[in-house]
């Protein structure tokens, strides 16, 4: 866990120095109902707060992972390439998160994975008037 935590620091990192060599000011944003929504599912007694966290931040990358993919050929050669270093990483990262709730879970987390699934399902395929990366369809579609 500490090494993803330094890889996605190191990222960040990136991301602000690419944000400054481009003249774009780094501004706090609230949380996006995607995460907000996930992350009011979670069981409120441990072990269990921990698993559902560590499976939330799994789905997370993976969705990550995919909208990188998905980006990636529409920008500059220099962004386009870092957005494919980041979905490499975080098609690694999601199958990490999976195999450490697995280790420290004594039940079968197969369930719980199809349970924020099926919320995360829905989270991208409805409205969402707060458009971020992690969102659903923008709302203005729905005009």
């Amino acid at each position: 866990m500490v090494l993803l935590i330094k890889e996605e620091l190191h990222h960040f990192y990136q991301v602000l120095e690419i944000m400054d060599a481009r003249g774009i000011s780094y501004d706090s944003i609230s949380t996006s109902r995607y995460a907000k929504s996930l992350f009011q599912h979670i069981t409120n007694h441990e072990p269990y707060t921990l698993v559902d966290k560590l499976i939330i931040g799994a789905y997370i990358e993976a969705r990550s992972c995919e909208r990188f993919a998905k980006l990636a050929p529409h920008l500059d050669e220099e962004l386009g390439k870092f957005y494919i270093s980041l979905l490499r990483s975080e098609a690694r990262h999601y199958q990490d998160y999976l195999t450490l709730v697995q280790s420290i879970s004594k039940d079968d987390i197969t369930e719980r994975i199809s349970y924020f699934g099926r919320i995360e399902a829905e989270l991208i395929q409805t409205y969402d008037h707060d458009f971020k990366f992690h969102s659903g369809i923008p709302a203005i579609a729905n005009k």
